[in-house]
């Protein structure tokens, strides 16, 4: 049954660390890393060693045995950061239904121009969750929000989270510049420190 999630939560993601996997399942690290050796034996699980840390993702028969088409996964290893802190944010929360990953965003609907890193489900509402850690030119940043357009128009709310009261004050500045349903976005510091 655990192992079941595990695979469940991976093809959420894509690919994820040990730790990322003991996250969101909310046990102990050494549980979880039992849990994973269990699926790579079976084959279900294949292991990126690229990186100092192993890096799993399903394997053709795990896909398989979730009823999904197998598809090769590249990591990105510059974004395992992003995903580390968008994990460590989830896992802090209390409230929250259920969500829905990027990738998961992109496979429900692939012609859509930009998805946000998640979309949060409460009882009575959905958030938009966009974590920015570095600036971005106006132009990015103003398609980035000119994505969000219809779900703004739905009164959905964009939660910024940044490292820092310099990308506060600049993602703020980019806000007001677009003008366009500015109560709905709300900012907040937020790092694993």
């Amino acid at each position: 049954m655990e192992q079941l999630k595990i695979l469940e939560i991976i093809n959420r993601w894509g690919y994820l660390t040990s730790y990322q996997i003991s996250d969101l399942l909310n046990k102990k690290q050494k549980a979880t890393e039992r849990l994973i050796a269990i699926l790579v034996s079976k084959k279900l699980l294949r292991i990126d060693q690229l990186t100092n840390k192993n890096i799993y993702m399903l394997s053709s028969l795990g896909n398989r045995k979730l009823g999904k088409e197998s598809k090769n996964i590249r990591i990105n290893y510059n974004e395992l950061a992003h995903q580390d802190l968008l994990i460590k944010w989830l896992c802090q929360q209390t409230d929250i239904l259920y969500y829905q990953t990027e990738k998961e965003l992109k496979a429900e609907n692939p012609r859509e121009k930009g998805y946000p890193d998640l979309l949060v489900h409460y009882e009575n509402k959905d958030m938009i969750i966009e974590l920015e850690r570095t600036r971005k030119s106006k132009e990015r940043f103003e398609n980035k929000i000119d994505s969000y357009y219809r779900d703004l128009q739905k009164n959905k709310e964009i939660l910024w989270l940044v490292p820092n009261e310099s990308m506060k004050k600049f993602i703020n500045e980019q806000i007001q510049n677009y003008n366009f349903k500015i109560e709905l976005h709300r900012i907040e510091i937020f790092n694993d420190v």
